[in-house]
Protein backbone atom coordinates (compact mmCIF):
# COMPACT_ATOMS: atom_id res chain seq x y z
CA UNK A 1 0.00 0.00 0.00
CA UNK A 2 1.61 3.36 -0.69
CA UNK A 3 1.81 6.11 1.64
CA UNK A 4 0.16 9.68 1.24
CA UNK A 5 3.59 10.80 0.64
CA UNK A 6 4.41 8.79 -1.97
CA UNK A 7 0.60 9.44 -3.48
CA UNK A 8 1.11 12.63 -3.76
CA UNK A 9 4.83 13.03 -5.10
CA UNK A 10 3.68 11.05 -8.09
CA UNK A 11 0.59 13.72 -8.53
CA UNK A 12 3.70 16.21 -8.47
CA UNK A 13 5.90 14.46 -10.71
CA UNK A 14 2.71 13.89 -13.10
CA UNK A 15 2.40 17.94 -13.59
CA UNK A 16 6.28 18.94 -13.28
CA UNK A 17 7.77 15.60 -14.71
CA UNK A 18 5.57 13.41 -16.69
CA UNK A 19 3.87 16.14 -18.27
CA UNK A 20 6.94 17.35 -20.48
CA UNK A 21 8.56 14.09 -21.16
CA UNK A 22 5.05 12.71 -22.53
CA UNK A 23 4.24 15.84 -24.88
CA UNK A 24 8.28 15.51 -25.73
CA UNK A 25 7.61 12.03 -26.34
CA UNK A 26 4.92 12.64 -28.63
CA UNK A 27 6.22 15.28 -30.31
CA UNK A 28 9.84 13.49 -31.01
CA UNK A 29 8.19 10.89 -32.95
CA UNK A 30 5.66 12.32 -34.90
CA UNK A 31 7.79 15.74 -35.74
CA UNK A 32 11.57 14.12 -35.93
CA UNK A 33 10.56 10.51 -36.54
CA UNK A 34 7.85 11.58 -38.87
CA UNK A 35 5.62 8.88 -37.63
CA UNK A 36 1.89 9.28 -37.83
CA UNK A 37 -0.02 10.04 -34.63
CA UNK A 38 -1.44 6.84 -32.63
CA UNK A 39 -4.53 5.67 -34.26
CA UNK A 40 -7.92 5.85 -32.26
CA UNK A 41 -7.83 2.14 -31.75
CA UNK A 42 -4.84 1.85 -29.87
CA UNK A 43 -5.04 4.73 -28.07
CA UNK A 44 -8.71 3.27 -26.69
CA UNK A 45 -6.42 0.14 -26.19
CA UNK A 46 -3.88 1.97 -24.49
CA UNK A 47 -6.23 3.75 -22.42
CA UNK A 48 -7.84 0.43 -21.08
CA UNK A 49 -5.02 -1.25 -19.98
CA UNK A 50 -3.42 1.54 -17.97
CA UNK A 51 -6.66 2.47 -16.19
CA UNK A 52 -7.80 -1.53 -15.84
CA UNK A 53 -4.74 -3.09 -14.73
CA UNK A 54 -1.63 -3.97 -12.94
CA UNK A 55 2.02 -2.66 -14.05
CA UNK A 56 2.98 -6.44 -14.84
CA UNK A 57 -0.07 -6.18 -17.08
CA UNK A 58 0.53 -2.91 -18.93
CA UNK A 59 3.81 -3.22 -19.14
CA UNK A 60 2.87 -6.89 -21.04
CA UNK A 61 0.45 -5.23 -23.57
CA UNK A 62 3.26 -2.51 -24.42
CA UNK A 63 5.67 -5.58 -25.34
CA UNK A 64 3.15 -7.56 -27.04
CA UNK A 65 2.17 -4.73 -29.29
CA UNK A 66 6.02 -3.36 -30.07
CA UNK A 67 6.62 -7.28 -30.98
CA UNK A 68 3.51 -7.81 -33.56
CA UNK A 69 4.37 -8.03 -36.91
CA UNK A 70 2.53 -5.18 -37.96
CA UNK A 71 1.78 -4.27 -42.01
CA UNK A 72 4.15 -1.64 -43.39
CA UNK A 73 1.39 1.13 -43.04
CA UNK A 74 1.13 0.66 -39.51
CA UNK A 75 5.14 0.40 -38.97
CA UNK A 76 4.63 3.77 -36.83
CA UNK A 77 2.92 2.03 -34.10
CA UNK A 78 5.69 -0.18 -33.45
CA UNK A 79 8.11 2.47 -33.36
CA UNK A 80 5.76 4.00 -30.73
CA UNK A 81 6.00 0.95 -28.91
CA UNK A 82 9.54 0.69 -28.61
CA UNK A 83 9.91 3.91 -27.42
CA UNK A 84 7.12 3.53 -24.68
CA UNK A 85 8.47 0.33 -23.68
CA UNK A 86 11.93 2.38 -23.38
CA UNK A 87 10.41 5.06 -21.42
CA UNK A 88 8.85 2.30 -18.88
CA UNK A 89 11.97 0.48 -18.38
CA UNK A 90 14.04 3.15 -17.64
CA UNK A 91 11.40 4.14 -15.10
CA UNK A 92 11.77 1.21 -13.35
CA UNK A 93 15.16 0.33 -13.44
CA UNK A 94 16.80 3.71 -12.55
CA UNK A 95 14.32 6.97 -12.03
CA UNK A 96 12.05 5.25 -9.62
CA UNK A 97 14.61 4.83 -6.80
CA UNK A 98 17.26 7.20 -7.92
CA UNK A 99 15.65 10.38 -9.50
CA UNK A 100 12.46 9.87 -8.46
CA UNK A 101 13.10 9.27 -4.44
CA UNK A 102 9.72 6.95 -4.44
CA UNK A 103 11.01 3.97 -2.71
CA UNK A 104 12.35 4.34 0.41
CA UNK A 105 15.91 2.90 1.49
CA UNK A 106 16.13 0.59 4.27
CA UNK A 107 12.89 -0.04 5.76
CA UNK A 108 13.32 -3.41 6.22
CA UNK A 109 10.79 -4.97 3.35
CA UNK A 110 11.05 -8.17 1.92
CA UNK A 111 12.39 -8.23 -1.71
CA UNK A 112 8.69 -9.22 -2.81
CA UNK A 113 7.31 -6.45 -0.79
CA UNK A 114 9.90 -3.94 -2.81
CA UNK A 115 8.60 -5.46 -5.82
CA UNK A 116 4.91 -4.76 -5.04
CA UNK A 117 5.74 -1.47 -4.11
CA UNK A 118 7.86 -0.83 -7.05
CA UNK A 119 4.52 -2.04 -9.28
CA UNK A 120 2.10 -0.15 -7.33
CA UNK A 121 4.20 3.01 -8.27
CA UNK A 122 4.76 2.13 -11.93
CA UNK A 123 1.19 1.52 -12.33
CA UNK A 124 0.67 4.83 -11.20
CA UNK A 125 3.24 6.55 -13.08
CA UNK A 126 2.77 5.12 -16.12
CA UNK A 127 -0.73 6.22 -16.06
CA UNK A 128 -0.40 9.13 -15.30
CA UNK A 129 2.72 8.83 -18.53
CA UNK A 130 0.17 8.03 -21.02
CA UNK A 131 -2.77 10.14 -19.77
CA UNK A 132 -0.40 13.14 -20.96
CA UNK A 133 0.70 11.37 -24.21
CA UNK A 134 -2.49 10.42 -25.26
CA UNK A 135 -3.95 14.16 -24.73
CA UNK A 136 -1.08 15.52 -26.56
CA UNK A 137 -1.48 12.52 -29.39
CA UNK A 138 -5.12 13.73 -29.80
CA UNK A 139 -4.12 17.47 -30.40
CA UNK A 140 -1.63 16.42 -33.03
CA UNK A 141 -4.36 14.26 -34.21
CA UNK A 142 -6.56 16.84 -34.96
CA UNK A 143 -3.76 19.27 -36.37
CA UNK A 144 -3.22 16.62 -38.78
CA UNK A 145 -6.39 16.33 -39.84
CA UNK A 146 -6.65 20.33 -39.99
CA UNK A 147 -3.41 20.25 -42.69
CA UNK A 148 -4.61 17.76 -44.80
CA UNK A 149 -7.99 19.31 -44.94
CA UNK A 150 -6.40 22.96 -45.95
CA UNK A 151 -4.21 21.28 -48.35
CA UNK A 152 -7.41 19.62 -49.89
CA UNK A 153 -9.09 22.96 -50.31
CA UNK A 154 -6.11 24.55 -51.63
CA UNK A 155 -5.81 22.15 -54.35
CA UNK A 156 -9.43 22.46 -55.37
CA UNK A 157 -8.58 26.03 -55.14
CA UNK A 158 -5.76 25.88 -57.47
CA UNK A 159 -8.23 23.21 -59.77
CA UNK A 160 -10.78 25.71 -59.85
CA UNK A 161 -9.37 29.14 -60.24
CA UNK A 162 -12.69 30.67 -61.05
CA UNK A 163 -14.74 29.36 -58.13
CA UNK A 164 -15.34 30.63 -55.01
Amino acid sequence: MLTQAQLQKIWLLSDTVLYPEAISFIHNLVEEQDCDPLPASQVSGLLSIAESSNYDELFRFVVHQRDRDWPPSRRDIKTFYTALEEVFSLMRRKRLKDEFHLIAKGQGKSASELRQESDELMALLSREFIQHLVAENGLLTVAAADQRAKQRANERAKQNPNRR
